[in-house]
């Protein structure tokens, strides 16, 4: 058998190819930005919910939770927290067991989308603290996640990071 070399091309690639590879990783990178985005601001709402038992203006004053690496890179809650004062806390001293449970386990529902591929919105909210049986762990501010814009931030739209509540009382939502 004699080797011929083909008379035409076995298939075609499209000419926009390169822009369009392009310009779908961009879509995907804005993506992964706006889930971590919406995920952090998640986890804060959660804290909140947890701690007021989901009454959005009632007081609380949780500041930064602590999320523990798991082995796919996801961030799981532990249930302890510092307050503004700086005071560390758990859940369960909160609200006791059943209610820290739950909250927990839902909480984990959302962050486990807090991970490698969200790491750049995530991670600099975050202080990194002394690894947990193993495992890297970190403080999520939950004032600057809860202050996070839902969708991507346009050139005029800056966020405050702290509220005035009505009654001219200082708080900071989660």
């Amino acid at each position: 058998m004699l080797n011929q070399p083909p008379s035409c091309p076995a298939y075609e690639i499209p000419a926009r190819l390169d822009a369009v590879a392009h310009a779908v990783l961009d879509e995907a990178r804005a993506a992964q930005n706006r889930l971590g985005r919406v995920m952090a601001v998640v986890a804060a709402a959660a804290v909140r919910d947890i701690l007021t038992g989901h009454e959005p203006n009632a007081p609380f004053d949780a500041a930064r939770v602590e999320l523990v690496e798991g082995e796919d890179s996801s961030l799981y809650p532990t249930g302890r927290y510092w307050t503004l004062s700086g005071d560390e806390r758990t859940f369960t001293e909160a609200v006791g067991e059943t209610e820290a449970g739950n909250g927990v386990h839902g909480m984990s529902e959302w962050t486990v989308y807090l991970d490698d591929s969200t790491r750049d919105v995530w991670r600099p909210l975050s202080t990194e603290l002394p690894d947990r049986h193993g495992r890297h762990a970190w403080a999520l501010d939950l004032l600057r996640a809860a202050a996070l814009p839902l969708d991507e931030p346009g050139p005029t739209e800056p966020r405050p990071l702290n509220w005035a509540c009505p009654g001219g009382s200082s708080h900071h939502p989660a």
